[in-house]
């Protein structure tokens, strides 16, 4: 495992298939725990009720939307690590994990608002009446882990950019055990409900996100841990805006446009939004490893710019996005094989059945271009190419995906809205193939 210390001077990646694969197949692990989150509580709360399967998707959607710029922007710190590394630049690896670590602190004043932000949050999107009883104290407690998630955020974004994958892996799997026995505790045994859902959550994230730290400092060197005051200098924040914010931004515009693309198809009624919410869940099995190649592939292609070899930062990212459509395509086809068997593991109502078959038919439309897309993002984020990766998502999610769903949702139902999304999911892949086949990426400095 590669600490601070003992880091050679030249750290450059060689673009193999089987680096890339040993860097990501711990993530492709860590993520798959996240989606065992995902599908605990999903399978939870089909026990309690159609309401409340949609309710805690669109809460969980809606407490991701407050926090992403912070945690969007805080996970860049792995570009400029593995940057850092890839010069062989040791001094710098642990600046600028202090300088992330330091900012990692507005997790506090942003927990002391969380409530507020939420109101503000559901009284923009108008969710039905019913889904809002459930979804607003639920998105409301989720809010008090924001401190130690952030710390967690930076920790692991710094051990990604390091090459130690293997470690976040275990805390994932951690996370997804502690939630699931806290949650049927909280749920079945103590009787309440939702929040009981919400409250095993809060604890199992803090308690990953708290050992991420600790154990960045044991295993990468004890000098990890006296980094939370520093503050970064007057050209590190320059670094910070043109990089990092735009990554920050970039999240929070897709996954806010996606909420709002939720609340749209809400307003259609529970049956609907539990069908969509329970797509979602399978579609994941696919995009999580997707994003697992993209992590790695952007850590790599960063560290090979460091290293000045940009043809290898090429090589890089062409064969991460084929290992992510080739993954993509296998479920798109199970989605078009198996698609009530794969929905009848959540909620065997007949409505739900028929609604969730239509939706994975139009979601196996564009996994494999997806999984392009995602790779192809990455690896531009990698190279700090932040403010392309901004413009296409903001047109493309808000105008394509929502101003799409808006329209189409009243004339076609929820089919009608992913049909919107399989417009913009299509053409950010092509936005991106084409801007990582230009080069205009190796340019960028940090």
């Amino acid at each position: 495992m590669l600490s601070v210390q003992d880091a050679p001077l030249s750290s450059s990646p060689t673009g193999g298939l089987r680096e890339l694969f040993v860097l990501a197949w711990p993530l492709m692990f860590s993520n798959l725990a996240y989606t065992a989150v995902g599908f605990t509580d999903t399978l939870i709360m089909g026990r309690l009720g159609v309401t409340e399967v949609g309710a805690v998707g669109f809460a969980s959607i809606c407490v991701l939307t407050v926090m992403l710029l912070f945690r969007g922007s805080l996970n860049s710190a792995s570009t400029f690590v593995a940057r850092a590394l890839g010069r062989g630049d040791r001094v710098g690896v642990r600046r600028w994990a202090s300088v992330f670590l330091g900012l990692s602190l507005v997790g506090l004043p942003l927990a002391l608002a969380g409530p507020f932000l939420i109101d503000a949050l559901f009284a923009a999107l108008r969710p039905d009446a019913a889904v809002a009883a459930v979804a607003r104290p639920y998105a409301q407690i989720r809010m008090l882990e924001a401190p130690l998630l952030l710390l967690g955020t930076v920790s692991i974004s710094v051990m990604l950019g390091m090459g130690n994958t293997r470690t976040p892996m275990v805390l994932s799997w951690l996370v997804m055990i502690l939630n699931a026995v806290l949650a049927l505790l909280f749920v079945f045994v103590f009787h309440w409900g939702a929040l009981g859902a919400a409250w095993a959550s809060v604890i199992a994230v803090s308690v990953q996100n708290g050992l991420a730290f600790v154990l960045l400092r044991r295993l990468h060197g004890p000098d990890f841990g006296s980094l939370l005051h520093a503050l970064p200098a007057r050209d590190e924040l320059r670094s910070i805006s043109r990089v990092s914010l735009p990554t920050g931004l970039t999240e929070l515009g897709e996954v806010s446009a996606f909420t709002v693309f939720q609340g749209v198809i809400s307003r259609l009624g529970p049956t609907e939004l539990a069908a969509s919410q329970i797509a979602i869940q399978l579609s994941s099995l696919g995009f999580l490893p997707a994003y697992a190649l993209a992590a790695a592939t952007g850590s790599l292609l960063s560290r090979a710019l460091g290293a000045e070899r940009p043809d290898i930062a090429t090589r890089i990212g062409w064969r991460g996005a084929l290992l992510a459509a080739l993954l993509m395509g296998i479920l798109g086809l199970l989605f078009l094989a198996a698609p009530r068997a794969l929905i009848s593991l959540f909620n065997t109502d007949p409505e739900v059945l028929a609604v969730g078959t239509a939706v994975l038919a139009v979601m196996a439309a564009f996994q494999l271009l997806d999984g392009i897309g995602i790779v192809l993002g990455g690896a531009l984020g990698g190279a700090g190419d932040t403010r392309f990766r901004l413009v296409v998502t903001l047109v493309g999610a808000w105008l394509f995906m929502v101003g799409g769903a808006t329209v189409l949702t009243p004339l076609y139902g929820v089919t009608g809205a992913w049909g919107a999304a399989l417009v913009y999911i299509v053409g950010a892949a092509l936005a991106f193939g084409l801007r990582f086949r230009s080069g205009r990426w190796r340019g960028v400095r940090l």
